[in-house]
């Protein structure tokens, strides 16, 4: 779950286009994926997750609290109870993000 190949699948559950929010995907030299999170336009979190081959057996424990959730509300994302609609209104009701009154 805390591991490279499941944090990798939580990104790809966030790049879902039919909700607002955009993960940007850059790897930079040395090895090390950078993974930034948009919401409309506002910053939520960035991260760096090192693909070194002694990095493979390594958790990354902070992980859920950049992405500014606790590790049971991680777990539910991963595993799909949480839906990134539903990732999108805890950031708004936590107010993490700012949402414009239209």
């Amino acid at each position: 779950m805390l591991d490279l190949k499941g944090i990798e699948r939580v990104m790809k559950k966030l790049e879902d286009e039919t909700h607002p929010g955009e993960i940007r995907f850059t790897t930079k030299r040395g090895g090390e994926n950078r993974f930034s999170c948009y919401f409309k336009g506002q910053f939520i979190f960035t991260f760096g997750l090192t693909r070194g081959s002694r990095q493979k057996s390594k958790q990354f424990h902070y992980v859920p609290r950049q992405m500014h959730l606790q590790r049971w509300q991680y777990k539910e994302l991963h595993d799909c109870p949480m839906s990134k609609a539903d990732y999108n209104q805890l950031l708004i009701d936590t107010e993490k993000v700012r949402v414009k009154d239209e």
